[in-house]
């Protein structure tokens, strides 16, 4: 069997509950994992589970302020939950360091394709957590990426909501571009601008479908293209955000993504940038018992 898929998972990950009526579940991720463990024993592919480590208070600060990494890390606070919870600091510190192991995977040339589900915390700013995101994982990897591999970073970001916290963490590098379709008009109300520098969005409105999410990585696709003519930029490593909120039943957005749309997103992905090596993370979805865990796990799947 010559297809692998790298998963990066810890069984704490089913911990991260804010509340238990909060959209935030952290049993999606079991499920997710659990689901592609059942399709690399019908022989699907070779799954490799691998443990996270823990990120290092150095690797944090590469884009988030001291002062919040201490609020978040010593005080266990954060606008995002209620009281001093360090069991969710120690998650989120978690979660970064998940994707930094996926992301040396990759850089190790043992992986080709590298998913970490709770990765793509996409909201988080430099000194503040925002929509349930503490620590801005993708943001964090990509510099690391760059500026100690020499590496360019192409983003794709589908989940239903922009792609703000990495766009603007990323904003001033050039060697880093992010791309996010998403839909107008909710949280967190940026994105609307369709190319403004080092970074480009394709905005939906609500009730737009598979279509429309084609069409926006299609146009992301022509964007790298004229980079790749005029200036020579051509991306050494993908992050996919793959958020499955933009998902008809997902109760957080207006979007109209089916389950065949998302498989026709990572097969044109894999189309254009499949000689990649590839970095999934999971970003939002709030159908933890359901849809969430099988579109991560067909969307992966076809990659």
């Amino acid at each position: 069997m010559n297809k692998k898929i790298h998963l990066v998972h810890s069984d704490e990950y089913k911990n991260w509950v804010f509340d238990k009526t909060h959209p935030t579940q952290g049993r999606r991720f079991t499920n997710a994992r659990n689901l592609l463990r059942a399709a690399s024993d019908r022989g699907e592919f070779e799954l490799i589970e691998v443990e996270p480590r823990l990120a290092t208070r150095q690797e944090l600060g590469r884009v988030h302020a001291q002062g919040y990494i201490h609020d978040v890390l010593d005080h266990h606070v954060t606008s995002e939950w209620k009281g001093e919870r360090p069991d969710l600091s120690h998650l989120a510190q978690l979660f970064v360091g998940g994707t930094l192991t996926a992301l040396e995977l990759l850089l190790s040339g043992e992986a080709n394709l590298a998913v970490h589900l709770p990765g793509a915390k996409h909201h988080a700013q430099y000194d503040h957590a925002s929509g349930f995101c503490v620590f801005n994982d993708f943001a964090i990897a990509a510099d690391i990426a760059d500026m100690n591999h020499g590496k360019k970073v192409l983003i794709i970001d589908i989940d239903g909501h922009h792609g703000d916290g990495t766009e603007n963490l990323m904003r001033e590098n050039s060697r880093v571009i992010t791309c996010s379709v998403h839909q107008m008009g909710i949280f967190p109300g940026t994105g609307l601008s369709m190319h403004d520098c080092d970074f480009y969005n394709f905005p939906l409105e609500a009730g737009e479908g598979d279509d429309r999410l084609l069409s926006g990585i299609n146009y992301f696709i022509r964007k790298l293209e004229y980079l790749r003519w005029d200036f020579g930029w051509q991306p050494d490593v993908l992050f996919v955000a793959a958020g499955a909120d933009g998902h008809a039943e997902d109760p957080l957005t207006g979007l109209k993504y089916s389950d065949t749309g998302y498989e026709k997103a990572a097969l044109l992905l894999k189309e254009h940038f499949g000689h990649l090596p590839i970095l999934i993370g999971g970003a939002g979805g709030y159908l933890p018992d359901s849809k969430t865990p099988e579109i991560w796990s067909k969307f992966i799947s076809s990659l």
